[in-house]
């Protein structure tokens, strides 16, 4: 199970997406609408982070979401160094491919 709290912040141009427990399927798919509906929804120039303090475990689709979420200028906050690890060799994972088809 995975919860998903919205918060945002005294600064009103942060919005925080705390995630508590497991980001696996089809937990995956739930942070994907949110982080997509809350685009939709803020202002121009309104930054997103994503809390994982409370995440136990990232499954490899949520590696992946996790990644797309950073390239595209979310940040990730309070990575425990097994999560850290998992994004880590997920990005070398992806940039090995990239320079082998170079």
């Amino acid at each position: 199970m995975l919860r998903i709290h919205t918060e945002e912040q005294r600064n009103p141009d942060t919005v925080t997406l705390r995630l508590e427990g497991k980001l696996i399927q089809p937990w995956v798919d739930e942070l994907q609408r949110t982080w997509m509906s809350l685009l939709r929804r803020l202002p121009a120039g309104t930054g997103v982070q994503v809390d994982l303090n409370a995440v136990s475990f990232v499954d490899e689709d949520g590696q992946y979401l996790l990644k797309a979420l950073d390239r595209k200028g979310c940040r990730l906050l309070g990575t425990s160094p097994f999560i850290a690890t998992l994004l880590q060799e997920r990005m070398n994972e992806e940039r090995g491919r990239t320079e082998a088809r170079s």
